[in-house]
This record gives structure tokens, C-alpha cells and sequence, in this order.
């Protein structure tokens, strides 16, 4: 998510009036999501904005596709390239909560 400093009283005022928040996955070492830019939104959108951060050691680097092998040189794709898909990984459970965040928010009924 990216928005221009003077939006964020907008995007936080949606947030609280449609009850929304947003979710925010990372790496810890992660050098294209950095630790700041998860600050930045904490301090922007309050309790609307739930980060979590992963361990490096969480993530898959082996078999990485060749962009990310030459580009992407710290783990950064919590629920795709970098996904260990195995039962009791963190970032399986990152991929289930993000899952059954959609299936809470888009339910029809």
C-alpha cells in the first residue's frame, strides 16, 4: 500500500467508518519493505494497520525464479515466492490468516 502523506487522514478515516483495517506482511530483513515504511503506516492508520514480521529464516530460498534470484536479494515475498509450503511454517500461517481474513470480510449473508 502506498499513499501520499497528506491522503493519510483520508485512508484513516475510511478505515474507521467502513471498520476496515489492513494487513501488512513482512521479512524482517526484508530490503524492499523496510522496518520504516511498517512504521510509517503504524503511525498513520493506529490499530487499522496489523503488521507482522516474519523471521528471514522463514522463508523459502531455494528454487527462487531467476528475477528474484538476481534481484530480490533478502526474503520478501511473504506468501508467494518466498512461501515454504509446508504445515507449520510461518509463513503458511501468514497465507491462512490472510485467507480467512478474506473469507470473513467478502462473506455474503
Amino acid at each position: 500500500m502506498k499513499a501520499m502523506p497528506g491522503n493519510w487522514p483520508r485512508v484513516r478515516a475510511r478505515l474507521e467508518r467502513e471498520d476496515l483495517v489492513v494487513l501488512g506482511y513482512r521479512f524482517a530483513g526484508d530490503a524492499i519493505c523496510r522496518a520504516e515504511r511498517f512504521a510509517a503506516y503504524e503511525r498513520a492508520l493506529g490499530d487499522r494497520f496489523q503488521g507482522r514480521v516474519l523471521p528471514d529464516a522463514a522463508a523459502n530460498r531455494t528454487d527462487l525464479p531467476p528475477f528474484f534470484a538476481r534481484h530480490v536479494p533478502t526474503p520478501h515475498s511473504v506468501v508467494t515466492v518466498h512461501l515454504i509450503d509446508q504445515a507449520g511454517q510461518p509463513t503458511i500461517a501468514a497465507r491462512d490468516e490472510i485467507l480467512a481474513f478474506f473469507r470473513q470480510r467478502l462473506a455474503v449473508g
